[in-house]
């Protein structure tokens, strides 16, 4: 596939995922609620983003290595700052940041490096992911069921930060 072409597909589909965050904003605090009413969410939310880390982390570790103490040390530390959050935060929902501003994350990375060598694709997909993470909370400002907190901004920029720093753990070629 042509860089074109690649630009158009990657670009789309941050834009796609982008848009499938935005679309739930209204009906995600209700469905949450039912969730919590009926099944034990809180329990399933942990598990399930225990699962995915350890999933995500054996699929990136079968496909590259790491070379460097530095790779584990950070390794270590993500993995650190997931288990915190798991633990200190306390709404069920706001745990699936991690997983949707980290993907995001990973989608502008992508996107990005097609045009942006080294660091600047971290950079750029870092500051995207915190503008389009605070729009976020601009438009959950906006909508009745939904307020707006500042602290989810922060989480959203975080989640991003962590997927970036896995990103560029495996990114890391053997010298």
């Amino acid at each position: 596939m042509n860089r074109r072409d690649l630009r158009k597909r990657y670009w789309g589909t941050a834009g796609a995922w982008v848009g499938c965050i935005y679309s739930t904003l209204y009906a995600v605090r209700p469905i949450c609620e039912f969730l919590k009413e009926t099944i034990p969410f809180a329990f399933l939310t942990n598990l399930g983003m225990a699962a995915l880390l350890v999933w995500i982390t054996a699929v990136f570790y079968s496909r590259r290595h790491l070379y460097s103490p530095l790779s584990y040390f950070l390794l270590a530390l993500v993995f650190l700052c997931y288990v915190y959050g798991l633990m200190k935060i306390s709404h069920p929902e706001e745990k699936i940041h991690f997983i949707e501003y980290g993907v995001l994350a990973y989608f502008l990375w992508r996107a990005l490096r097609l045009d942006w060598k080294g660091g600047r694709a971290y950079v750029g997909a870092f500051a995207l992911t915190t503008l389009l993470g605070w729009a976020d909370e601009g438009i959950q400002h906006l909508l009745p069921n939904r307020y707006y907190q500042a602290g989810d901004v922060f989480l959203n920029s975080m989640s991003g930060l962590l997927a970036l720093i896995l990103v560029f753990i495996f990114q890391k070629k053997s010298s």
